[in-house]
């Protein structure tokens, strides 16, 4: 699945593109983005369906979605550079914004959404902001709430990390004697042998996330990727579905 192409590709964009396996991998997730949009549009009764993306990098999500559906979308993106390159693609467009901000300090201003989404962008986020995001989004209430991650710990980790130093694509800086190390433990889920997480993919463990989420939302579903009958462990990315809770009544003494 392609989005539209642009003559100004970053080197990021190109990085993506560079091997057939990882653009397989990487349109899952719009895949099942598009299926889930086709649901929120029935339901929106013919409005526009109202989607706010955390970390739109280029907005890839806005190009593929525009043509297909009706959609106000806005972008928030930390990254300046990123945020620029979208804005010069799309700021022309009506339906779009963006916004060069960190999601925590953006979101409680906006107005209801139908649709949050956070796409391979919550590993690369100190979890410390990764609640403040999460709580930020449970506040705003969203019809659902998409985020996909990469799943960095169980065998999979193994293939992955291996098999993409086969195929010479660039999963991180350098993959030495200390890197082999952090891939063999993590594929045992050992995360006391591992770097604690910051921003990158060592350490990110998609199960802590998930717990994040289950403490703010109700999670209506967990997909595998890139195939749905596969567990987490042997799962290359899993995809949260969460909508809002249900306020209680309940009377505390």
């Amino acid at each position: 699945m392609e989005a539209v192409r642009h003559d100004n590709e970053t080197a990021y964009e190109k990085k993506l593109k560079s091997k057939a396996i990882v653009r397989w991998l990487h349109s899952f997730r719009y895949k099942h983005l598009i299926s889930i949009m086709e649901g929120l549009v029935e339901a929106s009764g013919g409005r526009p369906v109202r989607i706010v993306e955390v970390g739109c990098a280029h907005a890839k999500l806005f190009d593929l979605l525009d043509p297909l559906f009706p959609i106000e979308y806005t972008g928030i993106e930390l990254d300046g550079e990123f945020a620029r390159v979208a804005e010069k693609r799309h700021g022309s467009r009506s339906n779009f914004a963006v916004v060069n901000d960190a999601a925590q300090s953006v979101l409680r201003d906006l107005d209801r959404p139908d649709l949050v989404v956070a796409l391979e962008t919550m590993e690369h986020i100190p979890e410390r902001h990764v609640v403040r995001i999460v709580e930020a989004i449970a506040d705003l209430r969203p019809s659902l709430f998409v985020c996909s991650v990469p799943v960095e710990l169980g065998p999979i980790i193994w293939f992955k990390n291996v098999g993409s130093l086969l195929i010479r694509y660039k999963r991180r800086e350098r993959f030495d004697w200390s890197a082999l190390k952090q891939t063999f433990w993590a594929g045992l889920y050992q995360v006391n042998r591992l770097p604690l997480h910051d921003v990158g993919h060592t350490g990110f463990d998609w199960r802590w996330l998930g717990q994040t989420i289950r403490h703010n939302m109700r999670i209506r579903e967990i997909r595998t990727l890139p195939l749905g009958f596969l567990p987490a462990g042997f799962a290359t990315n899993v995809m949260f579905l969460a909508e809002p809770r249900e306020p209680t009544n309940e009377v505390k003494a």
